[in-house]
């Protein structure tokens, strides 16, 4: 069972975050209210599954199995969704890639899917595929970067300036000159 270990230390790292002064207090407060009711919900269920008996309980995770192997096919749908819609399947040369993003992407969606608020009436839908789109966005940033940076082989050794590094042949050379 879920028993919400994460609670206090979110509500210290919010906190701190209110006296420091990087977020306003109206934020504060419902985020504050957010995760108090979180806490409370995970009591109330937790002592709803400790009153259970054993053929119960056995149903209930059967259940909750069931649940979760749904959410996760859905969201793999979302994300699958914001892929082709990026056409990311045409434009990356690397079909790797793709399954790292869509990875990332799953694994952004499954840690963060605990910070949806339904009492904000906003659409599930709608958060699970922006944190979609937010990790989509980031590795693609990430690739950006990382091709950017890359250099290899032949290219990279002559582009070396060794003269000036006393470590680098050309360097030990004139070394053994002097």
């Amino acid at each position: 069972m879920i028993n919400g270990d994460w609670c206090p230390s979110y509500l210290q790292r919010l906190e701190n975050k209110f006296n420091k002064g990087k977020i306003n207090q109206e934020k504060y407060c419902a985020a504050k209210q957010f995760i108090l009711n979180k806490m409370s919900n995970i009591q109330k269920l937790q002592e709803s599954y400790d009153k259970m008996t054993v053929e119960d309980k056995r149903q209930f995770k059967c259940k909750f199995e069931q649940l979760k192997n749904e959410m996760c096919e859905y969201f793999l749908k979302i994300i699958n969704g914001r892929v082709n819609s990026f056409r990311l399947r045409s434009s990356l040369k690397n079909y790797e890639d793709i399954n790292d993003i869509i990875q990332d992407a799953f694994i952004t969606v499954m840690t963060y899917i605990n910070r949806y608020n339904d009492a904000q009436a906003t659409s599930a839908f709608a958060y699970v595929t922006q944190l979609a789109t937010n990790s989509i966005l980031f590795s693609l940033n990430e690739i950006k970067e990382r091709e950017e940076k890359m250099v290899t082989g032949l290219d990279f050794y002559d582009n070396l300036n060794t003269l000036d590094d006393k470590h680098g042949l050309d360097g030990l050379n004139k070394l053994a000159e002097e």
